[in-house]
């Protein structure tokens, strides 16, 4: 992927020396030739020059620049020049652009204006990604200032930060005391009076899908779908139709095959997108634009969010209606409010009608076909998902629904939930890299919750009272399965296995059980105590596990069972081909661990290099401090920031004295024990693929007595020879969703089959293979849920005070101090688990995501009423979720619409004792006492709900509420207030 850069010539390379303070001129209108001109015109004959250019805003609704500078030129009192530099898209490169490469521009156009009304005031609007790069602008505000020999300027100049753009195109009523243009649009105004032809074009920021990024000018006279072919060969994804994104989605959708049109924005307003985009990506024509469009919605009415309830409303209506089409409850009345709400958007003017038009228009079999609740292309729509923790993690673990019991305390019914999915609940408690928090919604607020540690708090708990409960087991079968290896994938196909009732044998070639769990990661994360406690939680089930029994050949093992599994690991050091390698003080990281583990006395440095950024890595570092080791470098291909390792695990190697050096790459090892590296500039392509670009020219060179490779793992398949099972680059093959070999009968999971991950996503390996074992021996389709996220239990959410829910903080793991832990021989476990307290806090941090979907109805209902007490945030989950819990408490009005509407009850009120309770996922957020009607004592409704709607009636229709009546005694009375003279109570 290359970068394009069609820029005019006023931004080119060259024009990048007027971004400095210095002139381009030394004088004021050599450096001002615009300016210079427009001088000698009077308003009027500026507004005429304008005009009669044809010159359009660039960005937004591409309106031409007259007719706001009439509106303007008419307008009388103070009166403001503004510099917009917000967009639609913060991924734009046009502003920035500007702002450095033109400033001297941007100014001397804000200047000719300013002689329309002699305007004091000058304001810069900047969004947040682009804060800081005011500067030049500043610097070249300055220089003219000292050019004119200004010494006390009259202009005042207004920088504002984090601004965003407007919600609307061209409907609200203008305002004649501002001029608003952005920053590209000031330059090419200064660049039309200084007589520069060729401005009718606007820059445009190619992203990604398209075969070349960067950006570029769109000339407005010419056509698009020409022009798009002309930037560097035009569309990426693949399909005969793509769908072109305009401003993110915010500017619309357009089939490439509508794109033989114009690039005047009147042209590209009656196609229905934006008529001056500012930024373009591709899509593959099979992408759901009903989701793009929600998406999109949202965004717009996050943007009103300072405009009138009419407004609003409106715009929540759009985002409501889309949003319940996405989760399958719409029908072809939805389609049809739908199109009236695009085309009240678009008569109000507001910009969202051009996403909601423009899909509905070009897409509408996507809509049908949503709308009839039949298919969404992606397969994201339609569909209730799982929680963001459960489907990040390998193991699939209803992780919600352990939470909840672990918060109400049974801890017994948190095991029971969690080896659903996940036989060792405590060796991931302990070394689990914990992807599921990295998926955490409050991840990106206050913290994720501290999910791994609670698997372990809950796992010691039931160990110490005896054992985990014990699952159901099936009725016998009578079939026998073999596993070769008793690692994580082994002892989790295991215990399923046994669990379907099919009789287990497990051969294990080491001493001891538990394959890289035991051999592989050090006593201070993993203490064999603990782990030898888990595993025979899978020996009482009836599994056999044969220890010191290395199966030779699969070819004979096999005869002897109805079923195999291979879950052989990847237990052998593989060195990277480097010069010195062979030198006998080089070891193998894993080598190293697996004799430190089993026993053997092995003595390192004083001085040990570690190669390798990994996990892995880190704690060959750590156990080669524990065994002799004086001084420990730890060198990677990596920067830090990319480095592989849990960032933790990295903190507590720097805690412990390792020393990083980070973003190095290994060129030999000399017979001295000098190790030579060389500067890695770059570990990955822009494709993501691995191709590290080195400079020769940078070495880093240091001394060691023991040098420890961790950069790489491989399998021992010597037991696969004549038994016809496939094999690639050192791993077995087998089927992703099955697990199946090329032998029928034979599985394989886990590192030997998919390569060196982690613990938990071999245990996930080992439980799809269990299911494909199991459906296999039965003679029936493997089930298609295996290895995909199920919900386990229905927990009710737990009490949680609003104030908690908003703002407690994520646990500090408990750690015992460098001091206790480091020394020779020491391997005492650094962690000292969460305190029950700490569990139960953390339990209620969790936002129950299984239950509240993120889905934005209620918040949608509540902005249509106009109300505006509930406000949900985004997420990088691609989601919305609660964080405020405390804002209802202040505009609640217990109406219920938000209940009405929420397709999960996460949201819900609660009546009793006179009180009317709003509930979201078990946190009280709003407390009210209820009326009572007059007549028959039944509750009614809140003060606070009753005021709500008096201020929205007539007089003569809100009468009837200061009698306060329930609807059925209401429909009773006789004595209805007459409206307009009539009695309609006695109207026949």
């Amino acid at each position: 992927m290359s970068e394009l850069q069609m820029l005019p010539r006023w931004l080119d390379a060259g024009a990048a020396a007027l971004a400095g303070a210095a002139p381009p001129a030394p004088t004021l209108d050599g450096a001002l030739p615009g300016l210079a001109r427009a001088q000698s015109l009077t308003p009027l004959q500026r507004l005429r020059h304008v005009q009669e250019s044809g010159l359009a805003e660039c960005g937004g609704a591409g309106e031409p620049i007259h007719i706001a500078w009439r509106r303007f030129l008419r307008g009388r009192g103070p009166s403001v020049l503004v510099i917009d530099a917000t967009g639609f898209d913060a991924r734009g490169r046009g502003a920035a652009a500007i702002l450095e490469n033109a400033p001297w521009r941007i100014a001397e156009g804000v200047v000719i204006a300013a002689g329309l009304r002699d305007s004091l005031k000058i304001e810069l609007r900047l969004p947040a990604e682009l804060t800081g790069r005011e500067a030049p602008f500043l610097n070249a505000v300055d220089a003219i200032r000292s050019l004119a020999q200004v010494a006390v300027p009259r202009r005042q100049l207004e920088v504002r930060r984090d601004c965003r753009p407007s919600c609307w195109a061209e409907g609200r009523l203008p305002d004649s005391s501002r001029l608003v243009h952005t920053p590209e649009t000031w330059c090419r105004i200064a660049l039309l009076f200084a007589g520069v032809p060729d401005l009718d074009a606007a820059l445009l920021t190619l992203r990604r899908g398209m075969k070349q990024r960067g950006l570029v000018e769109l000339r407005r006279r010419e056509n698009l779908r020409i022009q798009i072919d002309g930037w560097g060969g035009g569309v990426e994804v693949q399909g005969p139709n793509a769908v072109l994104v305009f401003d993110d989605g915010l500017g619309g959708f357009l089939p490439l095959s509508a794109t033989d049109l114009s690039c005047e924005p009147l042209s590209l307003a009656s196609a229905g997108i934006v008529p001056s985009p500012s930024t373009l990506m591709g899509m593959a024509e099979g992408v759901c634009v009903v989701k793009q469009t929600r998406r999109a919605l949202y965004r717009h009415w996050q943007l009103a969010d300072a405009e009138e309830a009419p407004v609003r409303a409106l715009l929540a209506r759009a985002a409501r209606l889309v949003a319940e089409i996405t989760l399958g409850r719409g029908e072809a009345a939805h389609l049809d409010a739908l199109d009236g709400v695009a085309e009240d958007l678009a008569t109000q003017g507001l910009a969202a009608a051009w996403p909601l038009g423009s899909s509905l228009r070009y897409y509408r079999d996507q809509w049908e076909r949503h709308a009839r609740r039949e298919s969404c292309p992606e397969g994201l729509c339609l569909e209730r998902s799982a929680a963001p923790c459960h489907r990040a993690c390998p193991a699939n673990i209803d992780i919600p629904s352990f939470l909840a019991y672990l918060g109400a305390g049974d801890h017994r019914a948190t095991i029971e939930v969690i080896r659903r999915d996940n036989p060792l609940p405590l060796t991931c408690g302990l070394v689990c890299p914990a992807p599921c928090e990295s998926a955490c919604v409050r991840g990106g607020n206050d913290g994720a919750v501290f999910i791994r540690p609670m698997k372990a708090r809950a796992a010691e708990l039931c160990l110490a009272e005896g054992g985990y409960p014990k699952p159901a087991l099936a009725p016998d079968t009578g079939k026998r399965v073999g596993i070769v290896g008793a690692g994580p994938a082994s002892l989790s196909a295991a215990y399923y296995l046994r669990t379907f009732g099919h009789d287990v044998e497990v051969f294990e070639a080491q001493e001891h059980a538990g394959g890289m769990l035991r051999y592989g990661i050090p006593a201070y994360r993993m203490p064999p105590d603990l782990l030898e406690q888990e595993i025979d939680q899978i020996r009482v089930l009836g599994v056999k596990i044969r220890t010191g029994a290395a199966v030779e050949s699969l070819e004979a093992f096999r005869t002897g069972y109805d079923a195999v599994f291979l879950g052989l690991g990847t237990q052998r050091a593989r060195l990277i081909q480097i010069e010195g390698v062979e030198q006998p003080f080089v070891l193998g990281g894993i080598d190293f661990l697996r004799a430190v583990r089993s026993g053997e006395r092995v003595r390192v440095g004083p001085r040990v290099v570690v190669i390798g950024g990994g996990n892995v890595s880190i704690d060959v570092a750590l156990t080669a401090l524990r065994q002799g080791a004086k001084q420990v470098d730890m060198v990677a291909l990596e920067k830090r920031r990319e480095m592989p390792a849990s960032p933790h695990e990295t903190e507590l190697a720097v805690a412990e004295g390792v020393v990083l050096h980070p973003g190095w790459g290994p060129v030999r090892i000399d017979e001295d024990g000098e190790v030579v590296f060389q500067y890695c500039e770059r570990v990955k392509d822009q494709t993501g693929k691995f191709d590290p670009k080195f400079d020769a020219g940078r070495l880093l060179k240091l001394e060691a007595d023991q040098v420890i490779l961790a950069t790489g793992q491989g399998t021992d398949l010597a037991i696969l020879e004549g038994s016809g099972v496939e094999n690639n680059r050192g791993f077995v093959v087998a089927d992703p969703r099955t697990k199946m070999t090329s032998v029928p009968g034979v599985f394989a999971g886990g590192d030997g089959q998919h390569g060196p991950r982690t613990a938990v996503e071999a245990i996930g390996s080992g439980k799809i293979a269990a299911a494909s074992i199991d459906a296999w021996l039965r003679g029936v389709t493997p089930d298609a849920a295996a290895g995909k996220p199920v919900r386990r239990a229905e927990v009710d959410p737990l009490p949680v005070l609003a104030g908690d829910r908003s703002h407690k903080r994520r646990a500090v793991m408990p750690e015992k101090s460098v001091e206790e832990t480091v020394g020779e021989g020491n391997y005492v476990r650094i962690e000292e688990g969460l305190t029950e307290a700490m569990a139960h806090d953390e339990a209620r941090r969790c936002l129950r995501c299984d239950i509240c979907i993120g889905c934005g109805l209620c918040m949608a209902a509540c902005s249509e009423m106009g109300v505006e007490a509930l406000r949900m945030a985004d997420t990088p989950a691609s989601r919305l979720a609660y964080f405020d819990f405390l804002r209802p408490g202040e505009l609640c009005i217990g109406c219920g619409a938000c209940t009405q509407v929420c397709p999960t009850g996460a949201i819900r009120l609660e009546d009793g004792n006179g009180v009317r309770r709003t509930i979201i996922t078990g946190t009280v957020v709003r407390e009210q006492p209820l009326l009572e009607c007059a007549d028959c004592g039944a509750p009614t409704q809140t003060p606070a709900h009753r005021e709500f709607v008096r201020r929205r009636l007539p007089d003569y229709m809100a009468a009837h509420l200061d009698r306060e009546l329930c609807p059925s005694c209401a429909r009773g009375r006789t004595d209805r207030p007459a409206v307009g003279g009539i009695d309609f109570a006695r109207v026949s």
